[in-house]
């Protein structure tokens, strides 16, 4: 019984000391011919770049919105704007607001949107008249959004 455990220690050791103790594989971030800086064509290095004073980096804006609609179809009618539409094909999952609107109401609201987006898709819909509903992209012009519907 010792031999049997005296031969599994020394076959576990000799393989566990096989298999570690090297420097020369695996993932080393310690690699000399990457430059630490990156240079672009114009000859500065990313290093060397500067923001100008006062800079602030934002992915977002504040947008005005003042919206109307000219003739209500119903008493009770509802406005959606959605930020994500190619062509006419909204989707819907980008709606940002819905809001009760008719020919009395007018919306205005500030509200803060991606930088990218450039342009509104606007539904007003009435439960009371299915199938007929006013859609609009509008363009967002220096941070506003006016029109009537």
């Amino acid at each position: 019984m010792k031999k049997i455990n005296l031969l599994l220690s020394i076959a576990g050791i000799s393989l566990l000391s096989a298999c570690g103790g090297s420097d020369s594989g695996g993932s080393s971030n310690n690699d000399s011919s990457v430059p630490s800086s990156v240079s672009v064509a114009n000859g500065i290095r990313t290093s060397e770049l500067s923001a100008p004073e006062g800079f602030a980096f934002s992915t977002e804006r504040e947008v005005t919105f003042n919206l109307s609609v000219a003739n209500s179809q119903s008493e009770r009618g509802f406005m959606s704007i959605y930020t994500e539409f190619n062509e006419g094909v909204v989707d819907y999952t980008s709606q940002i607001i819905v809001t009760p609107m008719n020919d009395q109401t007018v919306f205005e609201s500030i509200i803060t949107l991606p930088n990218h987006v450039d342009k509104v898709w606007i539904e007003v819909w009435y439960p009371s008249a299915i199938g007929s509903k006013i859609s609009s992209s509008v363009d967002i012009v220096d941070n506003n959004v006016s029109a009537v519907l």
